[in-house]
């Protein structure tokens, strides 16, 4: 009798629940756009008028996403997530991926390996090394919409050619035309070396990243550019020189107090004025659209 009088009750709190949570979802504005911002932005987005609109986190199956900011620029949509996702490196991208975001625009400062490039260059990276030593590999397989993927992705190319192409275009724009940037220069591809995170790299480290071919050296779009791929989110990212790597030139901190308030103002007119082209990418071809999944193995096919 007890059991009996309790069910409709749980029946109603289930449905209440269920309903709450579908309300939930469909409260989130939606975006097919994201732009993670590094120092190559910093917070300069948060001080331009009309941007940003609201806030939200949203529960994923690896854990609660960091802040997810909605803007707007020219009436195209865009999710913001400030400082690559502030340690929520799954989370971050698991939450794009459950919210539908089809495109990405990353970046970041970085030390130059490459001799020929100096501080203030613009590089339109075009592939990785990640010397990652302690963040999560690969994507957990019950993130995936579909139970039958196999997720095993291949980067040849590294990031998505069409968005790159855009920030490429974007950027000469923006440098090429204005007499101020004249001491800017441009770099059409590089590859861009993902060090562990918490200090600088020392001499030896970075001439051992020259050997092994990096142009430049940060700490995230390895890990960016890798999780993207795994969750079929095309994503491209710039990289501004904010100082030379350790044993390339000497320098001192002193020279990130004139370069943020230079290049961060830059780096977001050159990532919205990408905006209008990237919308325009829906529903076209991909060039990463056959190297996600792993094909079934015949070992694995299902015998009649």
């Amino acid at each position: 009798m007890f059991h009996t009088f309790f069910r409709p009750f749980r029946l109603v709190v289930t449905v209440f629940f269920l309903l709450a949570a579908g309300m939930a979802d469909a409260a989130q504005p939606k975006a097919r756009i994201a732009i993670l911002g590094g120092t190559f932005l910093n917070d300069i987005i948060f001080h331009r008028d009309g941007l940003i609109q609201s806030e939200f986190t949203i529960d994923t199956k690896v854990g609660t996403s960091p802040t997810i900011y909605y803007a707007e620029h020219k009436g195209i949509p865009f999710y913001y997530i400030h400082a690559h996702g502030q340690g929520k490196w799954l989370e971050t991208w698991v939450a794009l991926y459950d919210l539908g975001v089809e495109e990405a625009v990353g970046g970041a400062t970085a030390g130059a390996i490459n001799r020929s490039m100096e501080v203030y260059d613009y590089i339109l990276v075009d592939d990785f090394i990640d010397l990652n030593i302690d963040r999560p590999i690969s994507i957990p397989h019950e993130v995936y919409r579909d139970p039958n993927a196999i997720p095993l992705p291949r980067f040849v190319p590294a990031v998505d050619t069409d968005i790159r192409d855009i920030l490429l275009e974007q950027t000469r724009k923006a440098i090429l035309d204005n007499p101020d940037y004249e001491d800017i220069s441009i770099h059409d591809g590089g590859t861009v070396l993902q060090s562990r995170g918490g200090r600088f790299e020392t001499v030896a480290e970075v001439e051992m990243m020259a050997r092994m071919g990096g142009d430049l050296v940060t700490m995230n779009l390895a890990s960016e550019m890798a999780y993207s791929r795994m969750l079929g989110i095309n994503y491209a990212a710039i990289g501004v020189i904010s100082n030379p790597a350790e044993g390339r030139a000497d320098w001192d901190f002193s020279l990130m107090e004139e370069l943020y308030p230079r290049v961060n103002p830059l780096s977001l007119d050159i990532v919205l004025a990408s905006l209008p082209a990237i919308a325009k990418l829906k529903g076209k071809p991909r060039v990463s659209d056959g190297l996600i999944n792993h094909p079934e193995m015949t070992s694995q096919k299902k015998q009649d």
